[in-house]
């Protein structure tokens, strides 16, 4: 299957000047720095801005992907939280499944996105040498391998699991440095008033 088959592809909302943060704003902003490959989005700190312009807003749904193709990481990113008047920012695409399209979940669509059979393709499409990007044309044609819905499930699933299990380890190996740190504090202290 072709990703633009599948999904329909918008541009992110096009702002004319720089994203300033306004505490009033009734409009939430997502951003290149919410956005992580394996973390997904943080929406704790979306800056909030006024609108302005005619173009109405593309609120952002649950089930849709944020896709960064600009940079040296190329990737998509789940929308899987409700989000109240949240647009993204100009520097992302935005993948929404087809109604007719029952077939496909977004998680998996985001997971395979992020795979290195479709990173391949991007990194064989990329356009710029200073700052890569995969321009609409290239992410509209990237083929997209479909299996069966519960195959896509399964896929998830352990996909999940290990961006767990790396968070924990992440997190022990945090503690462990964190102990060893206070305990040579602790012998360099000792050490310094014994020879005091």
């Amino acid at each position: 299957m072709i990703i633009k088959h599948i999904t329909t592809l918008a541009a992110g909302h096009p702002f004319r000047e720089s994203i300033k943060n306004a505490l009033d704003g009734d409009t939430a902003v997502v951003q290149m720095k919410d956005v992580d490959a394996e973390k997904g989005l943080d929406s704790a700190n979306l800056y909030r801005v006024h609108l302005t312009g005619r173009k109405s807003p593309d609120y952002l749904r649950r089930g849709d992907i944020l896709f960064l193709g600009r940079g040296y990481r190329i990737f998509a990113v789940l929308i899987d939280q409700n989000l109240e008047n949240t647009v993204a920012g100009p520097h992302f695409f935005i993948l929404r499944i087809k109604p007719n399209q029952q077939y496909v979940r977004p998680d998996y669509l985001a997971w395979y996105i992020n795979h290195k059979q479709a990173q391949r393709y991007f990194s064989q499409h990329v356009a710029g040498t200073a700052l890569p990007h995969v321009n609409r044309g290239t992410l509209e044609n990237l083929p997209v391998i479909v299996p069966p819905l519960e195959m896509q499930e399964r896929i998830v699933k352990l996909h999940s699991c290990r961006l767990k299990e790396k968070a924990l380890l992440e997190k022990l190996i945090d503690k462990k440095k964190q102990f060893l740190d206070e305990l040579l504090d602790k012998t360099l202290e000792h050490y310094q008033e014994e020879n005091a």
